[in-house]
């Protein structure tokens, strides 16, 4: 099956098989080095990236669903300037997540904050999804609150 999606701002048209993961096409089909290789598939969370702007778990998307879609991994995200806002967020509140799970934390944080969903209870919820115990739910809440106002004097700055 061809899919064209575009990957960390490039446009591709990839020959898949309709059910291989997204998971799999980022390691193995564009050789992607930002996603775990923690992740076989047992959802621990540590292969986030942005689908659309949302954050999901690329071993559950299978190739079929990403076509016609922007998914951007952390090699990708980690080169904006909204990647700074939360490595400032971490710096401020002396918290980082482990490396093992850094990038996952930090795209689902991106997620939150670019999708308004800043409440402890949707902070809370979206963290779940990454299984290391590196850090507690309320560093998470204190991280992404920091991120979100940092992101919004950046932005009271522009206007």
């Amino acid at each position: 099956m061809k899919v064209d999606c575009i990957i960390d701002g490039k446009s591709l048209l990839l020959n898949l098989n309709s059910n291989k993961p997204l998971s799999l096409i980022l390691s193995e089909d564009i050789q992607n080095p930002a996603i775990s290789s923690h992740c076989n598939g047992e959802l621990c969370g540590l292969c986030v990236v942005l689908m659309d702007g949302k954050a999901v778990l690329s071993c559950l998307v299978p190739a079929f669903e990403i076509r016609g879609k922007s998914i951007i991994t952390f090699d990708g995200y980690a080169k904006t300037k909204n990647a700074k806002d939360i490595e400032k967020a971490y710096e401020l509140m002396h918290i980082r997540p482990c490396p093992t799970c850094y990038n996952a934390r930090t795209l689902l944080i991106e997620s939150l904050l670019s999708n308004n969903m800043t409440s402890r209870e949707e902070i809370i919820r979206e963290m779940e999804c990454v299984k290391c115990h590196c850090l507690e739910y309320n560093d998470m809440v204190r991280i992404v609150q920091a991120a979100n106002e940092i992101r919004r004097k950046r932005h009271a700055r522009r206007s």
